[in-house]
C-alpha cells in the first residue's frame, strides 16, 4: 500500500479515523449518527472498514463511494431496516459482508453485490429472502440464522461451487431447501430450532457433509436412505425432535464420530442401528422413551464397530439382557435413572475397556452378580440411589477400582473381603481406592469403626456421613456430669440435635418421646446395666472424663416408666455412685 500509516481526529465529530495495514475501524465507545462525506476522502486502499456499535439507520452510501477497493465491510448492531439496490454499488469488490442484528427487514433482490463470499444477515426481522442470495455463485458461507423465515426454497445459489456452511437456526422453517439435494459442496449445516418435520432426503447426496445441526425441530421420521451417500459426517444432532425410530438410517454413516439423539421418543434400541460405525465417540441416547434394548440375537455388531460412551439415562430400561456384550472398546456406560432391578453376569460381559459405569437412580438390590464378571479397567462405578442391601464380594471383578459411589442405599452390611482384589492405580502410581456410604444404615453399625480400619489396612478408605435414626425406648435424659472422681468406664458425650438422628439402641421395647439425639462419640460402645436403682450408660473406654460443662447420655429406671409414674432422678447423682455401682 502506498502512503505513509496516519490519523486524522476532526473536532466536534463523534468518531475517529485509525490507519492500521489499510484498515479503517469506527470506534465503538464513540457511537454516531452523523457521517461526514469529507472526513473519508481519499481512502480508496482501505481493505476492511468497519462501522459496527454506532445508530446507523440506513446504509451511509455517501462515504462507500470513497472506499472502491474495500473488501471487508462490517455494520454490526446498527439500526438498518433495509438493503437496497443502490446501497453497495459503489463498493463491488467487497467480498465478506457482516450486518449481523440489525433490524433489517427487506432486501431488494439485487441489493447484494456479486463477488460476495462470506454475508452474515443473521439477527434480522426477514420473513423472506426475496432472491438476494440466488445469483452470488461465490458464496462460501451463508448466515441467516435468527430472522423470521418460514421457507428459504428457491433462495439458494445453486451454482455456488464452494458454498460450505449454511446457518440458518432459529427460525421458521417447516422443511429443508429442496435445492440443497443439488449442493454437494455442503460441509456445515446448522438448521436447530425450527419447525421440522421431515429431512425429505434433501442430505441424501450430501458427500461432503461433516457436520449437522438439527435439534429442536419436529422431526418424527428419518428414511433408511436419508443419509445415503453422506459417508463424511461425522457429527450428527437430532436432539430434541419427536423421533420414533431410527429406521436403519445411520448404517451409511461410515465416519460417524458424535450421535445426540437425546429427548426423543424412541421406545427401542438395537446395536444393529451402528453395526460398521467404527469411529464412533459418543452416542447420546437418554431421555428417551427406551425400555427394550434388542436382544443377543440381533446385537451382534461386528468387532470393527466401536463406541467409547454410550449414554443410555433417563429411559426406562428395567434390564440390559445382555444386549451390550457386542459393543467394543467402550470407555464409558450411562444407565442412571432407569428402572433397572439387577445387573447379571452377562450384561457386562466383554467390556474389558469399560472406565465408568453409571447405574445410579434405579432399584438395584445387590451387585453379586459383578463380581462374576470381570472388568479390568473399571475405575469409576456410580451406583449411588439404589437399594443395595450388602456388599460381600461385589468388588472381585473389579482389579482396577479406584471409586464406588454407594452413597443413599440401605446397606447394612460389608464384608472385609470387598476390596481384596482391588488395587487402584492412578497413572500408574499405587492409590487409595474410595468408597462412599452417604446415609447407609451401616454407617450406624456398632462395628463401623472397625470396618474402616480393616478397609484401610487394604487401601481402601470409607467416608459419608448418615442420619442414625432409632425408636429409642425412652427418652435420654440429660445431666451435668461431675468431674470430680474419673470412672473406670468414662461417658460417651453427644449433643441435642433436631428429630429424625440416632444413638445405640437399647434392647428394652417402650414407645419414644418425640427427642433425639446425635452421637460425637465412637460409634462402638455397650450400655452398662442398671445396678441397685442405678442407670444405665453408653460407654466406650478409654475417652476421659468430659468436662464439668458436659452433657451424658442418661435413661431413666425402666420399671418406674412401666408403671407410669415420671421417673425422680436426682440432679446431683455422681460419677462416683455410678463406679461404686459396678463393683
Amino acid at each position: 500500500m502506498g502512503g505513509n500509516p496516519k490519523s486524522n481526529l476532526l473536532p466536534n465529530l463523534l468518531y475517529e479515523k485509525r490507519w492500521m495495514d489499510g484498515r479503517y475501524e469506527r470506534n465503538p465507545d464513540k457511537p454516531s449518527l452523523e457521517l461526514k462525506e469529507s472526513v473519508f476522502a481519499k481512502l480508496d486502499l482501505v481493505d476492511y472498514f468497519s462501522l459496527a456499535d454506532n445508530l446507523l439507520t440506513e446504509m451511509p452510501r455517501h462515504v462507500l463511494r470513497h472506499l472502491p477497493h474495500v473488501k471487508t465491510f462490517d455494520l454490526c448492531r446498527n439500526k438498518i431496516t433495509k438493503l437496497t439496490e443502490d446501497d453497495f454499488k459503489d463498493i463491488q469488490e467487497v467480498e465478506h459482508l457482516v450486518v449481523a442484528d440489525n433490524q433489517i427487514s427487506k432486501i431488494e433482490r439485487h441489493a447484494l453485490p456479486k463477488a460476495l463470499k462470506h454475508v452474515h444477515l443473521g439477527i434480522n426481522k426477514l420473513s423472506t429472502l426475496n432472491g438476494a442470495l440466488r445469483e452470488l455463485d461465490d458464496l462460501e458461507w451463508i448466515f441467516i440464522n435468527a430472522n423470521n423465515l418460514k421457507s428459504i426454497d428457491n433462495e439458494l445459489p445453486v451454482k455456488a461451487k464452494i458454498l460450505v456452511l449454511i446457518h440458518a437456526a432459529h427460525n421458521e422453517l417447516t422443511t429443508l431447501p429442496k435445492e440443497m439435494k443439488l449442493m454437494t459442496s455442503l460441509e456445515s449445516l446448522y438448521f436447530y430450532d425450527n419447525n421440522i418435520k421431515s429431512l425429505d432426503s434433501a442430505l441424501q447426496k450430501a458427500r461432503r457433509l461433516i457436520r449437522i445441526g438439527l435439534s429442536f425441530n419436529k422431526i418424527e421420521f428419518l428414511a433408511d436412505d436419508e443419509f445415503a451417500e453422506a459417508e463424511n459426517l461425522a457429527d450428527l444432532d437430532i436432539a430434541y425432535n419427536q423421533l420414533k425410530s431410527l429406521n436403519g438410517s445411520l448404517r451409511h454413516l461410515k465416519s460417524l464420530r458424535y450421535l445426540n439423539l437425546t429427548h426423543n421418543q424412541l421406545t427401542e434400541f438395537s446395536l444393529l442401528e451402528i453395526k460398521g460405525l467404527k469411529r464412533l465417540s459418543v452416542i447420546d441416547l437418554s431421555h428417551n422413551k427406551i425400555s427394550h434394548i434388542v436382544g443377543n440375537m440381533d446385537n451382534l455388531v461386528d468387532v470393527e464397530t466401536m463406541v467409547l460412551e454410550l449414554r443410555l439415562d433417563h429411559n426406562h430400561i428395567s434390564n440390559l439382557d445382555g444386549a451390550l456384550m457386542g459393543v467394543h472398546g467402550l470407555l464409558r456406560l450411562n444407565l442412571s435413572n432407569n428402572q433397572i432391578n439387577q445387573i447379571s453376569a452377562d450384561d457386562l460381559l466383554g467390556l474389558e475397556d469399560l472406565k465408568l459405569l453409571d447405574v445410579s437412580h434405579n432399584q438395584i438390590t445387590s451387585l453379586e452378580e459383578t463380581s462374576k464378571t470381570y472388568l479390568p479397567s473399571l475405575e469409576e462405578l456410580i451406583a449411588h440411589h439404589n437399594n443395595i442391601t450388602g456388599l460381600e464380594k461385589d468388588f472381585h471383578g473389579l482389579p482396577s477400582l479406584c471409586i464406588a459411589d454407594l452413597s443413599y442405599n440401605k446397606i447394612r452390611s460389608i464384608n472385609y473381603e470387598l476390596v481384596s482384589k482391588s488395587r487402584c492405580t492412578i497413572n500408574g502410581v499405587p492409590s487409595v481406592l474410595k468408597i462412599y456410604l452417604q446415609d447407609n444404615p451401616v454407617i450406624c453399625d456398632d462395628r463401623y469403626y472397625e470396618l474402616m480400619t480393616v478397609l484401610e489396612s487394604l487401601n481402601a478408605r470409607v467416608s459419608g456421613a448418615s442420619n442414625c435414626v432409632t425408636s429409642q425406648t425412652a427418652a435420654p435424659i440429660l445431666m451435668r456430669a461431675l468431674n470430680d472422681i474419673v470412672p473406670e468406664a468414662p461417658v460417651i458425650l453427644v449433643t441435642r440435635m433436631g428429630a429424625g438422628v440416632r444413638v445405640l439402641q437399647d434392647s428394652r421395647e417402650n414407645t419414644a418421646p418425640q427427642l433425639a439425639y446425635r452421637r460425637v462419640g465412637p460409634l462402638i460402645g455397650q450400655v452398662l446395666p442398671e445396678r441397685e436403682g442405678g442407670y444405665p450408660l453408653l460407654v466406650e473406654p478409654p475417652v476421659t472424663l468430659p468436662p464439668s460443662a458436659t452433657d451424658v447420655v442418661k435413661w431413666p429406671d425402666q420399671s418406674a416408666l412401666r408403671e407410669n409414674h415420671p421417673h425422680p432422678l436426682a440432679d446431683h447423682l455422681r460419677l462416683r455412685d455410678l463406679n461404686a455401682s459396678s463393683h
